[in-house]
């Protein structure tokens, strides 16, 4: 294999593959990932859960595969200033040569043997979404899913296709977040837990234009990104399994209070309160005629407090929050206004948009004293 490409190419989908993958590995031929130099230099990583392969534009000089260290090959190319590049396969001592100016680098590389296949596809249920509201739909559940991997199907995020329509729930059981958006989607009703971290990897992508053709089979989903004609960036992950929890029996009916509060205020407001913040400590707020008090109170730091008007005339309500679980759900809410929905201090509160366009934030109250 001899190829010759740029820094930033390389660098930035090699950065792409790394970042759905876990860090937890099973054997260190999974810390490698593979670079196969064909009609341009294919780049595949895989942790036997999740596995992407896509493309950088190259000039080949010579097909082949070798699999090499991905974190190596990340630090030797973040050493280098933006110029050509030059991989070289060595196959006497089964080495990879890395040229950059006057740089040269020779590493070692791991067994093409030992390192899996990428994965089989089946294409069962297909279909495509814009890519803008793919993304639109992950970044505003995203955040409510759980890290904690005692619970691994709290660590996924829920997505229902139907006729027209895709909705997608996350919650770490301490909120939840429901979104919905109507799409081109024909065909029969599809449910599936995805990982979080997948989905991340699809946001935070480059790729903004366009369609994703996503692919559901019996245990696995696929997501195609397509770049230029027969370009294309592919990633399959394991579906999670287990039962999801039964989100629309979560909110609650009716709620006694409705309060409309200035989006961009309340978050100024709890975000400068919070800023002493440690361990958890949560943000109080003491909603009264006409006004929100924001307050935090730390024994061993201090307090802070700041109120604001606001348009409410009925009894007093003291209620408390984590103050990143409040700022993450009013961060995902777009719009002027934003509506907090109040059965009572200790029952879920739901946070939505003046303006319904499908997305509801249900966070859980903490005990205050």
């Amino acid at each position: 294999m001899k190829i010759k490409t740029t820094r930033d190419a390389l660098l930035n989908k090699i950065l792409f593959v790394s970042r759905a993958v876990t860090p937890k590995i099973t054997t260190y031929v999974l810390s490698g990932i593979m670079l196969e130099a064909d009609d341009n230099l294919n780049i595949h990583s895989t942790d036997l859960e999740t596995s992407i392969k896509t493309f950088v534009k190259a000039k080949v000089l010579e097909k082949g595969k070798v699999i090499i260290p991905s974190k190596i090959l990340v630090n030797v190319l973040k050493s280098f200033p933006e110029a050509k590049i030059e991989l070289e396969h060595l196959s006497a001592t089964n080495e990879l040569k890395v040229t950059c100016q006057e740089a040269n680098f020779t590493l070692n590389t791991l067994s093409l043997e030992e390192y899996p296949q990428f994965p089989t596809i089946k294409k069962q249920n297909f279909f495509k979404i814009e890519l803008k509201d793919f993304k639109y739909l992950i970044s505003k559940v995203q955040k409510a899913s759980s890290t904690d991997e005692s619970r691994i199907i709290l660590t996924g995020v829920l997505i229902e296709v139907g006729e027209g329509n895709m909705k997608m729930v996350a919650t770490d059981s301490y909120r939840l977040a429901i979104v919905e958006k109507e799409t081109k989607f024909k065909g029969k009703s599809l449910k599936v837990v995805i990982p979080a971290r997948v989905l991340d990897s699809i946001l935070k992508s480059d790729y903004l234009e366009g369609e994703v053709g996503i692919n559901i089979e019996e245990n696995q989903v696929c997501f195609e990104l397509n770049e230029e004609k027969e370009l294309k960036t592919t990633i399959v992950t394991r579906l999670l399994s287990g039962k999801f929890p039964d989100y629309e029996n979560l909110v609650p009916s009716g709620f006694k209070h409705s309060i409309i509060v200035d989006r961009e205020k309340i978050i100024e407001v709890i975000r400068r309160v919070s800023s002493i913040a440690q361990d958890n400590i949560p943000i109080k707020l003491e909603i009264g005629e006409g006004k929100i008090i924001v307050s935090m109170n730390i024994r061993e730091v201090g307090s802070a407090s700041e109120d604001f008007n606001v348009a409410y005339a009925e009894e007093k309500i003291s209620i408390a929050f984590n103050p990143d679980f409040l700022i993450d759900g009013i961060d995902v809410i777009g719009g002027k206004n934003i509506i907090f929905c109040i059965v009572e201090p200790l029952k879920p509160v739901l946070l939505k948009p003046e303006k319904d366009d499908g997305l509801v934030y249900l966070l859980m109250p903490i005990r205050i004293s």
